[in-house]
């Protein structure tokens, strides 16, 4: 089974070529230029493995949480390619990948392994777009995340129970300020933030499961809501 993931829902961007066990991929570090890096990086690691997109079977994505222009160019490009192709595609969400990445690095047989995972994504504006991931062996990636909300970072922050195991993004820049609580667990820092490689590796669990996505479905999953839906019903100044 050919496998290409990409996530492009942060600044730094990642795709993954895979197959039987083995995988190439390529990171895309330039803040902005995605959609200009995106179709050589996919080629690219695709001949790695010796095939070409026109090859795959199923092409895989993160869905969001993300930037308004990051997920409009690696959901746009994986139906692309997926129609191209005649291959499945499959959305995954950021929240569960980083519950799966969190957990993976915690030493074997740890009971933190199986307890919920609070992760969040900055938002900017002194805001955090939140959720509660939960291990649930009935879901082929065994996580099943809570609806996420856009929260104060402060108030976030406060409100996280005591003992909490917190991952994500967002503890780039607010990981000082969670460690002034001593009663939580921060996540090791590997795991904050998902890949294209973790992306495959849920994709294969989900193809597995007879999950895929209706290209004319799927829709991203923005931090927040776009400037036009903000100001809806505002009165003009």
């Amino acid at each position: 089974m050919k496998i290409l993931s990409i996530d492009t829902s942060l600044a730094v961007g990642s795709v993954t070529a895979a197959e039987a066990g083995r995988q190439s991929g390529r990171t895309l570090p330039v803040v902005g230029e995605h959609a200009r890096r995106l179709s050589a990086a996919v080629a690219d690691a695709a001949r790695d493995l010796g095939w070409t997109p026109a090859d795959v079977d199923i092409v895989a994505v993160v869905r969001g949480p993300g930037s308004f222009t990051g997920l409009r160019v690696g959901i746009a490009t994986a139906k692309a390619i997926a129609w191209a192709a005649g291959a499945r595609l499959i959305a995954v969400s950021g929240f569960d990948l980083i519950a799966r990445r969190s957990a993976a690095l915690l030493p074997t047989g740890s009971a933190e392994a199986g307890e919920p995972i609070w992760i969040a994504y900055d938002a900017g504006r002194g805001e955090v777009f939140a959720a509660i991931a939960r291990h649930d062996p009935s879901q082929p990636g065994g996580w099943r995340t809570d609806p996420a909300g856009l929260l104060d970072a402060d108030d976030w922050i406060a409100r996280l129970p005591a003992g909490s195991h917190v991952s994500g993004p967002a503890l780039t820049t607010l990981a000082e300020r969670l460690e002034a609580r001593d009663d939580l667990r921060i996540a090791a820092a590997d795991g904050w933030l998902p890949t294209a490689a973790d992306v495959a590796g849920l994709a294969a669990l989900l193809a597995a499961a007879g999950r895929q996505d209706d290209p004319h479905g799927l829709v991203p999953d923005y931090l927040r809501p776009s400037y036009a839906d903000e100001t809806a019903g505002r009165p003009s100044p």
